[in-house]
């Protein structure tokens, strides 16, 4: 690879030294046939070269102070922690609150199911069904990536 100016290889030197570090999440194809992959690269791509789906290598834990005080969060406060714990090494925390909080811009009530189950409903959204939540997230970080191609 040729890089012709500063700023290029000062962009490519900090991609890779947080691969190296490891400070990157990284995603495996369910197949492992095919090499890991960047956060951009398994949203953009969508499928893994092998027909895997993507899997995050690692998942960061909460602290148990999270648990301790959630009742105090709401619904996209909890998005938000949860999606920080996937992707918050990779889409800065002021972009990701946009896409959690605009994808999660509808209730998705918990319902008692039994005295010891419970299900969060998330058919409550535009078009009452599940992929409220997960399409709608998926298109907005694809949107997010794309902007920052063009940025970039």
């Amino acid at each position: 690879m040729f890089i012709n100016d500063e700023s290029s290889f000062l962009i490519l030197a900090s991609q890779n030294l947080l691969i190296i570090l490891n400070l990157q999440m990284r995603y495996y194809s369910t197949n492992r046939n095919t090499p890991e992959v960047s956060l951009k690269e398994a949203v953009v791509k969508g499928l893994a070269a092998d027909n895997g789906l993507f899997m995050p290598s690692h998942i960061n834990k909460f602290e148990p102070s999270f648990f301790e005080h959630i009742q105090n969060l709401t619904f996209q406060e909890i998005g938000l922690e949860v999606a920080k714990k996937f992707f918050g090494e990779d889409v800065e925390e002021s972009k990701l609150k946009e896409i959690v909080f605009d994808t999660l811009n509808f209730d998705c009530p918990v319902v008692k199911v039994t005295d010891s189950i419970y299900s969060l409903e998330l058919f409550h959204g535009p078009t009452l069904a599940f992929k409220d939540v997960g399409a709608r997230f998926m298109a907005r970080l694809l949107n997010f990536f794309k902007r920052q191609k063009r940025t970039g």
